[in-house]
């Protein structure tokens, strides 16, 4: 009786060694309490892939640099929207010629003479009409003259008036150009500057008259 009791105890620590031999060659550690083995909770379960790191990168992400709004482009001038632009400005009593944007002559010139409204020159935007030529008005010849539109008669542009003398011209308020407004309306040019004005060809071309805000 007693040898069987030995026996069932060798058998026992027998099974038990087994048991903990099997533990320590799977690496799972076997505690003893409970009869079950104890988990790490750092260790990973087998079979499952190792988490991702989520850990920022070290150096600090290099940012695109910042770009700034390009200054606005000034606004332009009409010279910039026509071919051919002629601008009388009164105040200064200077007729400009723009071609392609540039100004190509500056022309000094004499507008009406503002002491009634007959003889003013009124601000007028329009283009220039057709060649008139030599004409009489007011006891006085001009030479090319080219029709702008109509304000108690006909407005031009010509050559300074003159009157006739032994068959020669003998010009009138020459004086006056590019130094106050004399005319009856019309704009005046220096004789060379009429006979450039009228080889440049301006039927056509876009004018602008400034009003005149000067007191002469």
């Amino acid at each position: 009786m007693l040898k069987r009791y030995l026996l069932c105890i060798l058998l026992v620590l027998s099974l038990v060694g087994c048991s903990l031999s099997s533990g320590a060659t799977q690496g799972t550690p076997f505690d003893p309490r409970n009869g079950t083995t104890a988990l790490n909770p750092d260790a990973t379960p087998s079979g499952l892939p190792s988490p991702m790191s989520t850990a920022f990168p070290s150096s600090t992400p290099t940012l695109a640099p910042t770009r700034t709004r390009e200054p606005l482009p000034a606004p332009r001038g009409p010279e910039f929207y026509y071919k051919r632009l002629i601008v009388i400005d009164q105040d200064r009593q200077t007729m400009y010629v723009y071609q392609n944007g540039v100004v190509i002559r500056a022309i000094p010139v004499s507008t009406g003479s503002p002491a009634q409204v007959e003889t003013q020159t009124p601000a007028w935007e329009g283009n220039v009409g057709k060649y008139v030529g030599t004409f009489f008005a007011f006891g006085t010849y001009a030479d090319d003259a080219w029709y702008l539109f109509e304000h108690y008669g006909a407005m031009l542009i010509h050559g300074a008036p003159y009157i006739k003398q032994d068959g020669k011209k003998v010009y009138q308020e020459l004086d006056a150009l590019g130094v106050r407004p004399v005319s009856h309306g019309c704009i005046r040019l220096p004789t060379e500057e009429a006979r450039w004005f009228t080889a440049w060809g301006p039927q056509g071309a876009h004018v602008i008259i400034k009003p005149l805000t000067h007191k002469f």
